[in-house]
C-alpha cells in the first residue's frame, strides 16, 4: 500500500498497480458479498432479511474501491493517446472472445424471457400489452442490439489475432455494445422491486452506468470518430465498471455453482456478459496504457468542436453555390 501511495505521489501509477488495487477490491469484496447473500438475503426476493452494520458498511467500502479506482486510474495513470492498439495481442483477443460470448449467453436469456412472456400472458391481452409489461420491449431491443454487439465483438477477437486492427472499420458496429448496454439498463429500471433495499439492483445499475461511459468512449476510439480525450474516459470508467462487474459476475457464479441460485433476486440470474465485460474492459485498458501512442498524440486529434464547425462551414459553402 505504501508502495502505491509514493507512485501515487510521483504520479507513475502503472498497470501492474492499478492490477494489484483492482485485485485488493476483488479480494475484499467478493467474500463480504458471498456471506452477505447466504446470511442476510431472502430466498430469490433480494431483500435484506435485517439492515444492520454490514449492509452499510458493504455499500461503503464498494463505494471507496470504485472512488480509488476512478481517481487512481484518470488522475495518476500514464493515459495513451486515444488511438487503436494495432498489434497482436492473444489476451486482448480472448478477452474480446469471452465477452463476445457473454453477450450471446445474455441475448439467449433475453429472448427467453420474451417468449416466456408470450406464453404465460398469452396473445390474447394483446401484443402491445405484453411488449410493455414488465419491460419486454426493453428485452427485446437488448436481445436484437447483443447480437449485432457479439458480431462486433467477435470482429475485435479477430482483429488482434493478426496485425491490423480491422474492427475499427466497422462503425456502425461499434455503438451495438453500448446499445446492447443501454437496454439492458432500460429494463432494470422497468423492474418491479425497491430501489433502496435490493442490494444486487443497486449494485447492478451503478455497473451499468459505469459501463454505459466506457462502451461510449470505446466506440468512438474503436470508430475513430471524434476520439480525442476519450482514452482518459476509458481508463477513467473501465476500471470501476470492471469492478463492479467482475464482482457481481463472480458472486453470483458461485452461488448458482454452488447450487444456492435462489439466494439471488429474481431475474437477477448469473449471467456470463459480467465476467466478459470485465476481462475484456481490463485487457483493453492495460494493452493500451503498455503499448499505446504516446499521449502528445491527443493533441494532433481534431476537436469535436472544430470538426462539427468544419462540416457546417462546408455545408454553408456547398448551399451558397448552389
Amino acid at each position: 500500500m505504501q508502495k502505491l501511495f509514493s507512485k501515487i505521489k510521483t504520479g507513475t501509477v502503472d498497470t501492474k498497480t492499478l492490477g494489484l488495487l483492482l485485485l485488493a477490491g476483488l479480494v475484499v469484496c467478493i467474500p463480504f458479498r458471498l456471506v452477505q447473500l447466504f446470511v442476510n438475503i431472502e430466498s430469490n426476493t433480494g431483500f435484506f432479511k435485517q439492515t444492520d452494520w454490514t449492509v452499510y458498511c458493504f455499500y461503503i467500502v464498494v463505494a471507496l474501491f470504485v472512488i480509488a479506482l476512478a481517481v487512481t486510474a484518470g488522475v495518476f495513470g500514464k493515459v495513451p493517446a486515444s488511438r487503436p492498439v494495432l498489434r497482436r495481442d492473444k489476451t486482448l483477443a480472448i478477452c474480446s472472445f469471452l465477452f463476445a460470448v457473454g453477450i450471446a449467453y445474455d441475448v439467449i436469456f433475453a429472448l427467453a424471457k420474451v417468449m416466456r412472456a408470450f406464453t404465460d400472458g398469452s396473445l390474447s391481452s394483446g401484443f402491445f400489452t405484453v411488449m410493455f409489461t414488465d419491460g419486454m420491449f426493453a428485452q427485446l431491443l437488448q436481445a436484437i442490439c447483443g447480437m449485432a454487439a457479439c458480431i462486433y465483438m467477435v470482429l475485435v477477437a479477430l482483429s488482434y489475432t493478426g496485425e491490423k486492427a480491422t474492427y475499427c472499420d466497422y462503425r456502425f458496429l461499434a455503438i451495438m455494445p453500448l446499445f446492447w448496454a443501454l437496454f439492458r439498463m432500460v429494463s432494470r429500471f422497468m423492474t418491479k422491486i425497491s430501489f433502496t433495499m435490493v442490494s444486487e439492483l443497486l449494485l447492478e445499475l451503478l455497473m451499468l452506468a459505469f459501463m454505459l461511459l466506457f462502451l461510449m468512449s470505446f466506440a468512438r476510439v474503436s470508430a475513430q470518430v471524434n476520439q480525442k480525450g476519450e482514452m482518459k474516459k476509458i481508463v477513467r470508467y473501465g476500471m470501476p465498471a470492471a469492478f463492479l462487474s467482475l464482482l457481481i459476475g463472480v458472486t453470483r457464479l458461485v452461488c448458482t455453482v454452488g447450487g444456492r441460485a435462489d439466494l439471488l433476486a429474481d431475474g437477477f440470474q448469473f449471467s456470463l456478459a459480467d465476467i466478459g465485460f470485465g476481462a475484456f474492459a481490463v485487457a483493453y485498458i492495460f494493452t493500451h496504457m503498455r503499448y499505446g501512442r504516446p499521449a502528445s498524440e491527443d493533441d494532433l486529434l481534431p476537436d469535436a468542436d472544430a470538426a462539427e464547425a468544419k462540416a457546417e462551414m462546408a455545408e454553408t459553402g456547398e448551399k451558397e453555390e448552389a
